[in-house]
């Protein structure tokens, strides 16, 4: 038998492989653990968590309580801890917004030992991220003369589900905590799961992330920051190897903040809304164009296909809504899509975000066909919550309340197209339509409403009026 070949070395052998025979992550831990630190609130508690409750205390992690008391005694301070991470030599904090919301007064502690109070400059509730500047004083200014340690930024849409990584956090108050796990899942949302409704994608990891652990480092091979450990999903309270941490990409926009001298967040957007092509095409189906936005100036259309990103093809619209994340606003990109069997390029230049303000009218009117619906103005963050094409116009219904006269009639979604012979498209139209009919005062009238795909006509009885 010929003898079989010798074993490559490990310098040979791909990194995942490479990863996997390790067994040691102390050339990651050692850089990282320097820049996580770990974070002490202490805020008010509000008058309705008071009473006659047992009063407590807490030892670090644990809380006490202490039977009996009495009741009209000063309410405790809320304490809690969590972890936040050094992105900058100048100690710029990166953190959970959550971790620092209700905190009156914040401590930031590094593996060092030294500790500073902080304050929060800027506040990202839509991604949960804040950031924290050490506050100077005459007492601790020689402490600021060198650079603090930092985590190098790296970037989530890089991840891939089986890579490696390390979760590096205040663990129940064991400051310094490293645990180890794999990428389960990239672009989770998370927004029923989840207290706090995050809109970005989320990474999933196996990596163990309990109470303190939020605002921590998710970390690579590498030792680059790829996320902030913000949350778990567990049916018993303790991490049973479903872990989520926000992408680094999303902290771009709170640097771009802090370096303006601004609380307000900047986020970039191109005017689209996603969706899946059918198989067997890759890419990102473009399922609805906002007016005015970006993506529509450049020419791209509904249901055209995103192939590429500055000519590196698309894989799904999780990690591109990531690399959006990234771009600077006035920036220019390049989309290529795919149209009818052809190939096009579109330049971009990527628009700031702004919300609009959704425009509602709720019907108490008793004599109103419609009393009980909370109706809306058709606007792309309204229309995506239904599922309707960013770019509809129109009216539709948001709730009806139940017992109302509206009730059993209407559903959330209803788009309302007529009401007797009058066109609606806002909520003007609305309010002339109910106006005419009560200064004719016909005993019935025609409502009709888009369902889905089917055209329904009421017949509703007019009522008396009510003054209120």
């Amino acid at each position: 038998l010929a003898p079989l070949p010798p074993c490559p070395p490990a310098s040979c052998l791909p990194s995942s492989m490479s990863v996997a025979a390790t067994t040691t992550f102390k050339h990651v831990v050692r850089p990282s653990l320097q820049a996580v630190v770990s974070i002490y609130t202490v805020g008010k508690v509000r008058k309705e968590e008071t009473g006659s409750s047992p009063r407590s205390f807490n030892f670090g992690p644990f809380r006490f309580q202490i039977p009996g008391g009495d009741e009209e005694s000063a309410p405790q301070p809320r304490r809690a801890l969590g972890s936040g991470v050094i992105v900058r030599e100048d100690g710029l904090v990166i953190t959970n917004n959550h971790v620092v919301a209700l905190a009156d007064e914040i401590k930031v502690v590094l593996v060092d030992g030294r500790s500073f109070d902080a304050k929060v400059i800027v506040k990202d509730p839509d991604c949960d991220l804040a950031a924290l500047r050490f506050i100077k004083t005459s007492k601790n200014a020689h402490m600021f003369k060198k650079k603090f340690p930092k985590i190098e930024m790296g970037r989530g849409d890089e991840c891939e589900v089986g890579d490696v990584c390390l979760a590096i956090g205040n663990n129940l108050g064991l400051q310094g905590t490293v645990t180890q796990g794999i990428i389960s899942a990239v672009g989770r949302f998370m927004k029923k799961e989840l207290p706090a409704k995050i809109v970005a994608p989320l990474i999933q990891t196996s990596a163990s992330i309990n109470p303190g652990s939020s605002g921590g480092a998710l970390v690579n091979m590498d030792g680059k920051l790829i996320g902030i450990n913000t949350a778990i999903v567990t049916p018993s309270g303790g991490n049973v190897g479903l872990a989520f941490a926000v992408p680094a990409n999303y902290i771009t926009a709170v640097l771009a903040a802090v370096d303006l001298k601004e609380e307000k967040i900047r986020r970039p957007f191109i005017g689209i809304t996603l969706g899946k092509p059918e198989w067997p095409n890759k890419g990102i189906r473009v399922h609805g164009i906002m007016r005015n936005g970006p993506a529509e100036k450049a020419g791209i259309k509904a249901k055209d296909i995103l192939a590429k990103f500055n000519g590196n093809e698309i894989r799904d619209s999780d990690r591109f809504l990531m690399q959006i994340a990234l771009q600077s606003i006035g920036s220019k990109i390049k989309l290529t899509v795919k149209r009818g069997g052809e190939s096009l390029d579109y330049d971009l230049e990527v628009g700031e975000w702004k919300p609009p303000s959704e425009k509602l009218m709720v019907i108490k009117d008793e004599g109103n066909p419609l009393e009980g619906c909370t109706l809306g103005e058709m606007a792309p963050s309204l229309n995506a919550k239904f599922g309707i094409e960013a770019n509809k116009t129109g009216v539709i219904v948001v709730k009806v309340a139940r017992g109302s006269s509206a009730s059993g009639l209407f559903l959330p979604g209803d788009h309302i197209r007529n009401i007797g012979e009058v066109m609606i498209r806002t909520l003007e139209d609305i309010s002339k339509a109910i106006d005419k009919i009560h200064a004719s005062k016909p005993s019935m009238i025609k409502i009709r409403v888009a369902r889905r795909a089917v055209l329904i006509e009421f017949r509703v009885r007019i009522g008396q009026r009510s003054k209120l």
